[in-house]
């Protein structure tokens, strides 16, 4: 510091950096440890979606319309295969645009089927197919057909 410096303003100048530079590194602290679903703030959970920050960063366009989905509870007498299926046809192409399949796909979720979505690994879901690869080991129940002769 040279004379022509005030004191009070360099030592206010240091404060000030010490405390964005504080501010700074606890968001970023805050930050990952909510991007692994830990606990930060109030001690209360925190929701990290399952899917990525590349799917949750696709935005509609303006224009399109989000369809009314036939949902899905995860009851073992409901065939995931259908659900799927239901879903591709009502979500259509979409404006042809996968991160927006995956996006939608909680929509067409209830009950366990939603908890179950819930509790995916944050930002674990890349594609489309391992959503339904996932979904399909979670709550397919393979149909046996037994017939008398």
């Amino acid at each position: 510091m040279n004379k022509n410096h005030d004191a009070d303003e360099v030592v206010r100048n240091v404060k000030q950096q010490h405390i964005r530079a504080h501010d700074n590194i606890t968001n970023m602290t805050e930050n990952i440890m909510a991007q692994n679903g830990l606990n930060v703030g109030l001690h209360r959970p925190n929701f990290v979606s399952p899917l990525s920050e590349n799917v949750l960063q696709t935005e509609l366009s303006k224009s399109c319309k989000i369809p009314k989905f036939t949902t899905f509870a995860g009851e073992t007498s409901k065939s995931t295969i259908k659900h799927i299926t239901h879903y591709l046809t009502e979500v259509g192409d979409i404006e042809n645009n996968e991160n927006l399949r995956l996006k939608l796909f909680p929509n067409s979720l209830t009950k366990n089927a939603f908890t179950w979505f819930t509790t995916l690994a944050p930002y674990s879901i890349q594609h489309w197919t391992q959503l339904e690869r996932l979904n399909h080991e979670q709550f397919y129940m393979g149909h046996s057909k037994i017939s008398l002769k």
